[in-house]
């Protein structure tokens, strides 16, 4: 009877162990399904010029590529610049880039400016491969503003990748502004990391090269006429033959014109045929950027005299 009695007790005692375990078993079920099934993001600062973003396993940190942010000049007609990923998460994924312009942004300006972007080879430094003189790298991809070149690459957890942009005004780029805002991704498989965004301003400050005209009222001498409306009307000009000044006489815009003659223009050494001629701004005597760009004709008369014509 006293045995009975005794195991009577403990059946309550294992069947409470048995329901303790199944809600410890629950719970870990749960959370295991609950951390597997949705993607948290997770923003951090603890990186002053990089933003680092978490979701799940995947997670990026892209610099700031303040270095494109700088004005075009008649020195300055191209800029080189980097930017740099990182994956800060635990698993291996593809990076790409995305490319638009911020309002404000001159379309015109955008869509004139060149881009091209080349990877950093490994074991070199962004600093080394990224300078204004550097010849563009294998791997090169190119673009616009208005359509900017797709990086793309893939980033073992904890890897780094650097690229060097390059834009460059051409003759014709207009005066403006432009914000391109660039945009870089992480991802593998369904996971991803929240996209980086960065954004920096180019304005540029030269004015558009314009298409001097000829005319002539006689056969020894033609004239190239130019538009000076993109500047100040009492901006100084000369005519030059590639960097070599052609006359001595300075124009401003009151008077945008300039003669060529068998003097100014001789056989030796411009030769016979068309000759391109630059109307460039001159200041303190210097020459600067191009304002215009003509042509005009050396050929010679029936007496064999030298006569500079239109085209």
């Amino acid at each position: 009877m006293t045995g009975r009695r005794a195991q009577r007790r403990r059946r309550p005692v294992a069947a409470g162990r048995r329901l303790a375990l199944a809600v410890v078993a629950g719970v870990v079920i749960g959370s295991t399904l609950a951390a597997g099934g949705a993607a948290v993001a997770l923003w951090t600062t603890s990186a002053p010029v990089s933003t680092k973003a978490a979701t799940g396993a995947v997670a990026l940190s892209t610099t700031d590529p303040t270095s494109l942010q700088r004005d075009y000049t008649a020195s300055v007609p191209a800029i080189t610049g980097t930017w740099s990923f990182t994956n800060t998460g635990s698993v291996d994924a593809d990076y790409s880039t995305t490319g638009s312009l911020a309002s404000g942004s001159s379309a015109d300006l955008a869509a004139s400016v060149s881009v091209v972007a080349w990877p950093v080879p490994r074991g070199s430094t962004a600093g080394a491969s990224c300078t204004a003189s550097a010849a563009v790298g294998s791997g090169s991809v190119s673009g616009t503003w208005s359509a900017p070149p797709r990086l793309t690459g893939s980033l073992a957890a904890g890897a780094s990748a650097a690229w060097c942009l390059r834009s460059s005004t051409s003759t014709t780029s207009p005066l403006g502004r432009v914000t391109p805002v660039l945009r870089a991704t992480l991802a593998t498989g369904s996971w991803s990391a929240t996209p980086q965004q960065r954004s920096f301003v180019q304005n540029n400050t030269v004015a558009p090269r314009k298409t001097a005209t000829c005319s002539t009222t006689d056969i020894y001498y033609a004239r190239l006429h130019f538009d000076p409306s993109d500047r100040p009307l009492e901006t100084t000009y000369g005519s030059f033959v590639g960097s070599t000044r052609v006359g001595t006489a300075t124009e401003t815009g009151h008077y945008p014109e300039f003669g060529f003659t068998r003097e100014t223009l001789p056989k030796d050494p411009y030769g016979d045929g068309p000759i391109t001629v630059d109307i460039r701004v001159v200041v303190n005597g210097a020459p600067g950027a191009i304002a215009a760009t003509g042509v005009v004709v050396g050929g010679y008369d029936p007496n064999g005299l030298r006569n500079i014509q239109c085209p």
